[in-house]
């Protein structure tokens, strides 16, 4: 009989690929989330907050978004649970190395272009994840990926892609599945939503005190349970 599964990994992102700045990519792994589901309904029914988990839309009026976050947050990262992320420069990063006809963008159409750019910037998004995910493999098996749904997984492979890749990479089945999952519905999603949000805004020094409260909160497990590195070029 093969080993039992070993984690449960909740993908998101943060920051765009070929824009100004950084984006980052983070994974949340647990080896057991119902407890961690319950104690956020718990959070929930306590405050009666039903909306998704999401740092963008905590903005200066948002005390309750801030609020439900912190506390979410201050329960969930003690658990059992850890958070790893890269962080990559856009000023670094060149879409060509991932799709080489952003080269000659230039010379195609508006439509045709606009697609090619779609097509590196979905490339980098997929490789990085790889990369994460083969940073953190060596306690993984049967492992099992949800990545937040975005509307580039029409016409993204991400799903086959980063199952076979981790796979053969580790010459053994690291990973059972990868599914897309809507953050709207699944509060594992946002929670890794709020901690990416988080390290990103602590890098760019923002100022907003509801969002500055919810980066407090993820400071101080940084370099423990949350950790992030920024990737070099090589």
């Amino acid at each position: 009989m093969s080993p039992k599964r070993s984690h449960f990994i909740y993908q998101d992102e943060s920051g765009n690929v070929g824009t100004k700045g950084k984006f980052l990519v983070g994974l949340l792994f647990t080896k057991e989330r119902d407890s961690l589901y319950e104690k956020i309904q718990s959070i929930r029914r306590e405050h009666n907050y039903w909306r998704e988990f999401h740092f963008s839309e905590i903005r200066g009026s948002s005390y309750k978004r801030s609020r439900v976050a912190c506390e979410v947050l201050a329960k969930i990262l003690r658990e059992r649970i850890r958070f790893r992320a890269l962080c990559i420069d856009n000023n670094k990063l060149k879409l060509e190395f991932f799709e080489p006809k952003v080269k000659d963008i230039s010379k195609l159409g508006k439509k045709h272009a606009k697609l090619t750019k779609n097509k590196g910037m979905y490339r980098a998004y997929n490789y990085f994840t790889k990369r994460l995910l083969l940073e953190n493999a060596g306690s993984l098996n049967e492992a099992v990926v949800y990545l937040d749904k975005k509307v580039r997984m029409r016409a993204d492979n991400i799903l086959e892609y980063l199952k076979r890749e981790v796979n053969l990479a580790t010459g053994r089945g690291a990973i059972k599945v990868v599914e897309s999952r809507d953050s709207k519905k699944d509060d594992l999603v946002g929670i890794a939503d709020l901690v990416l949000g988080s390290i990103n805004y602590r890098m760019k020094k923002g100022k907003n005190p509801m969002k500055k409260a919810v980066v407090k909160v993820v400071e101080q497990y940084l370099g423990t349970k949350v950790r992030f590195r920024n990737w070099v070029f090589k």
